[in-house]
């Protein structure tokens, strides 16, 4: 009698939440159809125009912590950024779900920031520079105009929104962010694919996006947890150490910002320019390239100057296709051509591969 009360009670559960979400997809929906003539295409021609103050700040972004309440087995944002900034970083992005997370005295250069997205299909949105997290309200379906509407919500406040992890459960096909408009960035290097030719492939379709490059934290490594463990009481933490050991995938991918000041502001402001570059280690614990100016000159000449030599380094357009390639070279440059629908740089070091944003040029 007790079991068969528990299951009419879970269906009537799922009833609901059903119901809800029935509710939500009928109402909570707005058009996704885009003209590349409506692109500001100056926005994209050249993210790195705005020289700064400030060149290559290591940036954090897509960390989870043990702040939300069915997480609790997670690292503390305390240890997180211990870690993180014994490592160089210098700015941190935390993004639990659907709460704003810092740690109780920053020691780093935060952006806030929140996980959007606690559906079945793990349709996840990192979201960055708001005061406020937002529900999904679509927790068992959405389709394309729904998420358009959760999309256009979050930059109605001015929010940089990253589409996260696309190839995990297909949750963003390329169909479909085909069809969506005015997200900020494509995780393009992260733990569950590292995909430049699926942007690319977006690219080609002229829609602009900027690259994203993150851990997707969930657990520290062992060996860094117990480096900054301060409780000598066991605890969940130490629980998920045990299991996850060498599972964390952290201190490998990272953004380097371009930006006048460690202020959010500042940084949030040159995320929105594409004034960066995306990262990804070979292993983190070998040396970071030391790297150098990525931009657009006078001349209409894409170029970098790195201080390490490169492995290789390309010049990329339309379905990845490689315009110009260089091996062992600090410098080198690529004459834009009115034909190129747009430009980006990739480079590859003995440590890790670096991308930068594209360059458009008007349709």
């Amino acid at each position: 009698m007790k079991r068969k009360r528990i299951f009419f009670l879970a269906l009537a559960a799922f009833g609901i939440l059903a119901l809800g979400n029935l509710i939500t997809w009928a109402f909570l929906r707005e058009e996704t159809s885009f003209k590349a003539a409506e692109i500001d295409w100056e926005k994209y021609s050249n993210p790195y125009k705005r020289n700064t103050k400030l060149t290559l700040q290591k940036t954090g972004i897509h960390l989870h912590t043990n702040r939300t309440w069915f997480t609790p087995g997670r690292n503390t944002p305390e240890e997180i950024e211990t870690v993180y900034a014994s490592n160089g970083y210098k700015i941190l992005g935390f993004t639990d779900y659907e709460r704003i997370t810092s740690p109780n005295s920053p020691k780093l250069a935060q952006v806030k920031g929140f996980e959007w997205g606690t559906n079945l299909r793990k349709r996840h949105l990192s979201v960055l520079g708001l005061e406020e997290a937002s529900y999904d309200f679509f927790p068992l379906y959405a389709d394309p105009k729904n998420l358009q509407w959760v999309i256009n919500r979050i930059r109605s406040k001015s929010g940089f929104v990253i589409v996260n992890h696309p190839l995990l459960n297909d949750s963003f096909p390329l169909e479909l962010l085909s069809e969506l408009k005015d997200y900020n960035a494509v995780e393009v290097l992260s733990p569950f694919g590292d995909i430049p030719k699926f942007w690319d492939k977006l690219l080609s379709k002229k829609k602009p996006s900027f690259c994203m490059a993150a851990d997707d934290l969930h657990y520290l490594p062992r060996e860094e947890y117990l480096r900054v463990r301060t409780s000598g009481i066991p605890n969940w933490r130490d629980l998920s150490s045990e299991i996850y050991k060498q599972e964390g995938e952290s201190l490998m991918r990272y953004l380097l910002v371009n930006t006048d000041s460690l202020d959010e502001s500042e940084i949030l402001r040159s995320l929105q320019e594409g004034n960066y570059l995306c990262v990804r280690k070979m292993e983190r614990s070998l040396e970071e390239p030391k790297l150098g100016p990525i931009g657009l000159n006078s001349e209409n000449q894409v170029y970098f100057d790195f201080e390490d030599t490169p492995i290789t380094v390309d010049f990329i357009g339309p379905n990845s296709e490689i315009l110009s390639h260089t091996s062992y070279q600090k410098k080198g440059t690529y004459q834009l051509r009115p034909t190129d629908a747009y430009i980006r740089v990739q480079a590859v070091f003995p440590t890790a591969i670096v991308l930068s944003n594209p360059f458009f040029q008007k349709p």
